[in-house]
């Protein structure tokens, strides 16, 4: 059994769960602002690197209920609160599209699969967002790839197949567009459009352009999870607290540390710019200015030039 699985596990499905809630977002059309607020709040929490220090240790992977529960957390951080009937549609849609990718990749690896995730998620954050989490997360995929022989790469394989193997739900947009069948098995490699299967990782909902009407959908969520059917609440005031607890799904020795709970600050601090004009000889020119603290001997030489 490899000891890297967890990572793997807890990442992608993270990316899938951020690709169904920025789907769900838009759906039901909440302002940009709110948008913006409950991908920023869950991505600073999943990508942490404190959190992910934690995930790459060489580890037994994590079991399903410890990881369900820290996904089910992370979520939990945003202003976006789902109750337990959306929260196990929500799981029931990232783990089957993310078993899904591993079943039908035969060009692509694991590798692959997690930094397309990475760098899609990337793309639906805010421009004032910044990159270097993304970075991170990367580079720590990348130290591993190095380190990774043919025999770890196939364990971490074989210990993702098996891990994935109890889930069968049925997945509605998996099957508008042919990936799997009604008996919720998946659609071999050969049948699926070719697009689909090279971009595996990437958010599958932009080939989801089919439009149904309400009695459609409410027959969907009958028997398959569908996105419509996730139900959500925004709050209308934002969380005060700063500190967020997680239980980690750390193991040594094949004796699990109980309790262990990592505190992340969600405080993330931007330069803010501003933009100056100023006139010189009948003439402007704009000037930047980083509102950035100056240390005591800035001050202090400023004070002696004055």
């Amino acid at each position: 059994m490899s000891h890297f699985a967890t990572p793997f596990i807890v990442i992608n499905l993270g990316c899938e769960m951020i690709y169904v809630i920025d789907q769900r977002l838009k759906t039901q059309k909440v302002p940009l602002e709110k948008s913006e607020r409950v991908l920023t709040d869950i991505v600073n929490v999943l990508l942490h690197p404190k959190l992910l220090d934690e995930l790459f240790i060489p580890q037994p992977a994590a079991t399903h209920a410890v990881i369900r529960q820290l996904l089910q957390d992370i979520s939990a951080t945003s202003i976006m609160k789902l109750d337990d009937y959306s929260m196990s549609k929500l799981w029931d849609l990232m783990t089957m599209i993310f078993k899904w990718q591993i079943s039908v990749a035969t060009n692509q690896n694991i590798f692959d699969i997690s930094r397309r995730h990475l760098r899609n998620v990337a793309a639906l954050m805010p421009q004032y967002f910044p990159k270097d989490i993304f970075e991170n997360a990367l580079k720590k995929f990348d130290i591993i790839a190095q380190k990774f022989t043919d025999d770890d790469y196939n364990c971490l394989c074989s210990a993702l197949i098996i891990w994935f193997s109890e889930y069968h739900a049925k997945i509605s947009v998996l099957m508008r567009l042919g990936l799997q069948k009604k008996d919720g098995t998946f659609s071999l490699p050969y049948t699926i459009n070719a697009n689909i299967l090279k971009t595996l990782g990437e958010n599958i909902y932009k080939y989801d352009n089919a439009r149904k009407n309400e009695d459609e959908y409410e027959n969907y969520c009958l028997d398959t999870s569908e996105i419509n059917c996730l139900l959500a609440s925004i709050e209308n005031v934002f969380s005060t607290s700063n500190v967020i607890k997680l239980k980690l799904p750390i193991e040594f020795n094949n004796e699990k540390v109980e309790n262990k709970i990592l505190k992340i600050d969600t405080n993330t601090e931007y330069k803010n710019i501003t933009t100056l004009l100023k006139n010189k000889n009948m003439s402007s020119d704009l000037t930047y200015t980083s509102n950035v603290l100056k240390s005591p001997q800035e001050d202090l030489l400023e004070m002696l030039n004055e």
